[in-house]
C-alpha cells in the first residue's frame, strides 16, 4: 500500500503488517528499517487509512525507536485491563556480525498511538525454548479458550539457516496482566 522512502525510518524495508480498526480508522502496523553506518536499524511503524481501498498515510515516527531492532508485529488485546500487547520478532546479532531473529518480545500499552520500550518483556528466547537453539521469531498469537497460542519459527540447530524451520507453539495463560500497573 506504499514503498520504502528515500530518508526516513522506513528507508528500506516498508513490510504491511497487522491491522485492525479503531473507530472509524485502519491502522497498519508494519516493519520499517533505515540504514545506520553498515547496518539496518528496525522498527515498527503506523499507517492509517479511512478505506482498505484509500491510500495509506505513514506516521512520519516509528512506535518504538529503531534500537529496538524489531520487526513483524501482532498485536492482541486483553478485555480484562484493557490493554494492548503487540508480539514482534527481536533482531540479534552474532560474534560475526550477522543478524537473526533470536527472541519474541512483547510490548504494552493502554493506548495504540503511544508505546514506551520501557514496557516490554522477552516472551520466548533460544534459552527458555526446549527446541530451537539459536532461531526464534515470525509470532503469530490467537486465543484457545483461557489461554494464548503463540506460534513462532524457529530452527533445531545453532545457526542463522533461513531454511528448514520449524513452527513452535508457546502458551500463555489469560488474562494477560503487564508486569506492572503501570502501563501507560
Amino acid at each position: 500500500p506504499f514503498s520504502p522512502r528515500k530518508g526516513t525510518y522506513y528507508e528500506v524495508t516498508a513490510n504491511p503488517g497487522h491491522i485492525i480498526r479503531q473507530g472509524s480508522e485502519y491502522l497498519m502496523f508494519f516493519s520499517a528499517a533505515a540504514p545506520h553506518g553498515n547496518r539496518l536499524l528496525r522498527t515498527l511503524g503506523i499507517a492509517r487509512t479511512y478505506s482498505l481501498d484509500g491510500t495509506w498515510t505513514v506516521d512520519p515516527t516509528p512506535i518504538l525507536p529503531s534500537n529496538e531492532q524489531i520487526e513483524n508485529a501482532l498485536l492482541y488485546f486483553e478485555p480484562t485491563n484493557e490493554t494492548w500487547f503487540l508480539f514482534t520478532n527481536h533482531i540479534g546479532v552474532d560474534a560475526l556480525g550477522h543478524e537473526y531473529t533470536d527472541a519474541v518480545w512483547v510490548y504494552w500499552s493502554k493506548n495504540l498511538n503511544r508505546w514506551d520500550p520501557a514496557n516490554k518483556a522477552v516472551v520466548l528466547d533460544a534459552p527458555t525454548s526446549i527446541w530451537s537453539k539459536r532461531i526464534i521469531g515470525l509470532p503469530s498469537v490467537i486465543q484457545v479458550g483461557d489461554t494464548l497460542a503463540i506460534f513462532y519459527d524457529g530452527r533445531e540447530f545453532d545457526d542463522n539457516g533461513h531454511m528448514g524451520r520449524h513452527i513452535g507453539l508457546a502458551t500463555l495463560p489469560l488474562p494477560l496482566t503487564p508486569p506492572s500497573s503501570t502501563a501507560n
